[in-house]
């Protein structure tokens, strides 16, 4: 009897180890994963605060830029090449005449939606809204042939023209194809305005616009439009796309154009003759070589997915209000555009770049 106890005691000591073994072996593992854990969650929390803490840099450096870019706006003289810039020598001779005034000096903030260094890590391109086109006013036929550039087939042109300047007039009447009131009262949608459109945007409550997808891929429509100006087309200024469905030029004429503004920008239609061999259809009065008071400033930072536009108009003699007005600012993703394209150096120290020696390491690759 006494040995059997023993051995009793002896297995029960043995069970004992194992489970002390066991459950420090648990204790053991929980503490490696609390700590992983509480390392991997300090790690989240830190990118966080990088993370935030460089968006709230950015934003200060696209502040920054958006300031000194309305500064030069509101201070700086224009030429056929762009924005002059304060301390490049020799920019503007005050004894010249308007005709040589206006002629470029090679140092300008390029107005053609160029993509430029701007403050900190801050990146911005300044477009000419003259160089662009008025969706409200402008004709049926240059409607045509951006839809046409945006992927939109023949045969549904002339019927979304139609339903947008219905929407846009004043009168309750509709075009052939067209759409009034009770058409949109049939498909439960707001009514027609009747007025002009306030922003791109609005062409997506006109009827059968919002299903042309094409023309909201990377916001097409709204980067080739404006509102405001009844003129044509700046040459100097105008996108590929917007030169071929203005002037009616091929893609091949668009881009000789593009590639020789860059070293002279025009000055009369003789020049556009002389490098596409086309005579372009366009009065005297008309001919658009010149920036305009109305500018689109595009904001964006190193890192970003988004990016801000801002919409400017220069009121220089306009009484008991800023010499600049904000028309409008939005904030969406990063378009391609200005995420594929090389920055340039504005010719002033008004921007100081953090970008600098980063995109000089690239440089070598393009």
């Amino acid at each position: 009897m006494e040995k059997v106890l023993k051995k009793f005691g002896e297995q029960l000591m043995k069970n004992q180890h194992g489970f002390v073994l066991v459950t420090t072996l648990w204790v053991l593992a929980m503490l490696t994963l609390a700590a992983s854990f509480f390392a991997l969650w300090t790690q989240r929390t830190l990118t966080i605060a990088q993370t935030r803490q460089a968006d709230i840099q950015g934003e200060i450096d696209m502040l920054s830029t958006q300031a000194n870019v309305i500064y030069l706006l509101t201070t700086q003289p224009f030429t056929l090449g762009g924005l002059t810039v304060p301390d490049a020598p020799d920019t503007i001779d005050k004894s010249k005449s308007y005709e040589d005034s206006i002629l470029p000096v090679g140092t300008e903030i390029a107005v053609d939606d160029r993509s430029y260094f701007g403050h900190g890590k801050a990146f911005f391109a300044l477009q000419d809204e003259g160089g662009l086109i008025n969706i409200n006013i402008e004709t049926e036929q240059t409607l045509g042939r951006l839809l046409g550039l945006l992927g939109v087939e023949a045969k549904l042109r002339a019927p979304l023209i139609a339903k947008l300047k219905d929407y846009i007039d004043l009168d309750d009447l509709h075009r052939a194809n067209g759409a009034e009131s009770y058409h949109y009262e049939q498909r439960n949608l707001p009514p027609p305005t009747n007025r002009y459109l306030k922003h791109q945007m609005e062409t997506k409550r006109v009827l059968d616009w919002a299903e042309q997808t094409t023309l909201w891929e990377n916001h097409q429509l709204r980067q080739l439009t404006h509102l405001y100006l009844a003129a044509r087309s700046n040459i100097n200024t105008a996108p590929s796309l917007v030169l071929q469905a203005a002037y009616n030029l091929s893609a091949n004429n668009a881009e000789r154009i593009i590639k020789m503004r860059e070293r002279m920008p025009f000055y009369t239609l003789k020049g556009v003759f002389q490098v596409t061999g086309i005579q372009l259809d366009v009065d005297p009065l008309e001919e658009n070589f010149f920036p305009s008071e109305y500018s689109r400033l595009t904001l964006w930072y190193a890192g970003a997915r988004r990016m801000r536009q801002v919409h400017i108009e220069l009121t220089p003699n306009a009484e008991k209000i800023k010499p600049w007005q904000i028309e409008s600012s939005l904030e969406f993703e990063l378009l391609p555009i200005y995420a594929d394209k090389f920055p340039h150096h504005v010719q002033t120290t008004l921007f100081i770049s953090d970008q600098l020696s980063v995109f000089s390491d690239q440089s070598s690759k393009f």
